[in-house]
């Protein structure tokens, strides 16, 4: 007998064949097609024969930036000082 999950979140296959789930108004792309409804129940097996709970491949993390340097402190010249004597 296989095991039933109940998903928190609606999950949809995207066209490319990637898995996303949440609501409808925030899919970020249109086309995608529902594989299961939030707060029903599905089999296990079909919901892993779709995509849905394998292990993607997480990116990597994007490198840090390195602080900003600070810029040279330029002193004001009076306007004194550039006159001709």
């Amino acid at each position: 007998m296989s095991d039933y999950i109940k998903p928190e979140k609606s999950i949809w296959k995207m066209k490319d064949g990637s898995i996303w789930e949440g609501p409808l108004s925030e899919l970020p792309k249109s086309g995608a097609s529902l594989i299961a409804k939030a707060g029903k129940e599905y089999p296990a097996d079909w919901l892993k024969e779709q995509g849905w709970g394998k292990e993607e491949k997480k990116e990597k993390a994007a490198p840090k930036k390195k602080a900003a340097k600070k810029a040279p402190q330029t002193k004001a010249v009076k306007p004194e000082d550039t006159e001709d004597k």
